[in-house]
């Protein structure tokens, strides 16, 4: 179970959290991505936690309102984050979106630790390549830093 700190809500958090949690281990990873904007202070958007629950057989009035929703808050986003470890393509579209009305973003995949190589459209597209909760909060507390730059392996 994910039990979730003290949220600072905001009308345009500061960041949106992008990321699956379909499979077993991403709720908790975007869990700990939460957790861890709770302590700091962050306001931050989680459609896994602020937006409206699909099922497979979802009305297009759902549907629409679950698009509308997570455009209206990328729109506003300061900065997006994005759990990029299982490809996830909502989170790669997002950040398409994020890239093209020019709201920086950082990616999060902890497989690079385990050789993992990245996708050149997303390093380009980064201010942050993110490997842990530790980078991450060193990163979050200084978003204009440029330590996060990524320079390894390119796929």
């Amino acid at each position: 179970m994910i039990v979730l700190a003290e949220r600072v809500h905001a009308e345009h958090p500061q960041v949106y959290l992008a990321g699956p949690w379909f499979a077993p281990g991403e709720p908790e990873r975007l869990g700990a991505l939460e957790n861890l904007m709770n302590d700091m202070g962050i306001s931050y958007y989680s459609p896994r936690l602020d937006g409206i629950d699909l099922t497979p057989d979802a009305t297009d009035a759902d549907r629409d309102a679950v698009f509308a929703d997570n455009t209206a808050h990328l729109k506003t986003a300061k900065l997006v984050l994005a759990v990029v470890d299982d490809y996830d393509t909502g989170t790669i579209w997002e950040t398409g979106m994020a890239f093209g009305r020019e709201i920086p973003i950082a990616y999060y995949m902890e497989t690079l630790k385990t050789g993992e190589t990245f996708n050149v459209m997303l390093a380009k597209s980064a201010v942050a390549v993110l490997e842990d909760l530790d980078q991450t909060r060193q990163f979050l507390a200084d978003p204009t830093s440029k330590d996060f730059t990524y320079h390894g392996a390119i796929r």
